[in-house]
């Protein structure tokens, strides 16, 4: 249904355009609206929506910041006396970059007599180009042991395997947290004894 108004067609009820701006826009189904020049009203509803949109997303991101900045005030003057421990028999673990037990050693002719420390490398399908494989079997230096853990002690080098390692975001300090019962191994001095009192 339509009428001429001051020379311009005007369509009243509902059109696939004006649909289209209800469905943007959120109107309800039963809602009165009209097209006054092809798409330039269709098109201004859905920009309206779009920026309203964009404004909540703004003020979101706008109280998230100032609550960042809260936390890191209350933290900067408590700074001196934080500290972080795991709960029950959880670990806190530094990772070392690369095993430190395994090494290449070349002899006085250059000649590599131990590839221990080589990292194994793959060819990837995507840019084909090689990268080295990551170590499934990790190890690290235990910064903190949880007040349930049996066997495991601060200071201990932990190995373990990379799928069962959770990371701590800790002022990016590369921690990561692990269940004492998912350690395959520990390396100390006086284990033998520490362990024959347990």
């Amino acid at each position: 249904m339509s009428e001429r108004i001051n020379g311009h067609e005007v369509n009243f009820g509902k059109n696939k355009n004006v649909d289209l701006a209800q469905s943007v826009v959120g109107l309800e189904s039963g809602a009165e609206i009209f097209d006054m020049s092809g798409n330039s009203m269709t098109q201004d509803l859905a920009k309206s929506k779009f920026n309203e949109q964009v404004d909540k997303f703004n003020e979101k991101l706008d109280e998230h910041e100032k609550l960042l900045e809260q936390y890191q005030k209350q933290l900067v003057s408590d700074l001196n006396q934080l500290e972080i421990c795991p709960l029950y028999d959880n670990l806190l673990i530094k990772p070392f970059a690369s095993n430190p037990f395994q090494r290449i050693v070349k002899n006085e002719y250059g000649l590599i007599t131990d590839v221990g420390g080589l990292v194994p490398e793959y060819k990837s399908n995507e840019d084909g180009e090689f990268h080295e494989e990551e170590a499934f079997v990790q190890v690290g230096t235990v910064i903190e042991a949880g007040p349930a853990c049996k066997y495991i002690k601060a200071g201990d080098i932990v190995f373990y395997t990379k799928p069962t390692a959770l990371p701590i975001p800790f002022y990016k300090q590369g921690l990561v947290k692990n269940n004492e019962r998912n350690i395959s191994a520990v390396v100390n001095v006086g284990l033998t004894e520490r362990f024959k009192n347990e």
